[in-house]
């Protein structure tokens, strides 16, 4: 366990160093149990709620943990509207990295449905 916790803080130091050399102000919300991981907020005022994730194999958005799905599903929700919120979910896999954005998190009601 203290593993997976140091393999998540490593993955999420590394979001922010990305985004804060993009020239966002960044906060994590460790031990928070919530789908977000990353905070960011860049001068004009948009706003990233970013979950991450690390995987060895190859995995995409629907992949991952179910409830974090569903969690990050009602968010994107929640928050559909709002122009300078955005919600992402990024994936470390092997050498790569995949971001997701609000589009993509809402494709994926068929997969959250189905395991309903």
């Amino acid at each position: 366990m203290a593993n997976n916790y140091k393999i998540g803080y490593y993955y999420e130091r590394k979001v922010k160093s990305i985004l804060e050399k993009q020239g966002y102000t960044t906060w994590r919300t460790p031990g928070s149990h919530s789908p977000i991981d990353i905070i960011a907020l860049s001068r004009d005022g948009k706003i990233k709620l970013i979950q991450v994730k690390r995987n060895r194999k190859k995995i995409k958005l629907h992949n991952i943990n179910y409830m974090d799905l569903y969690q990050l599903y009602n968010l994107v929700k929640y928050y559909e509207k709002s122009q300078n919120i955005d919600i992402e979910v990024w994936i470390f896999n092997e050498n790569n990295l995949d971001i997701y954005n609000k589009n993509d998190i809402l494709n994926i009601k068929n997969a959250i449905s189905l395991q309903s």
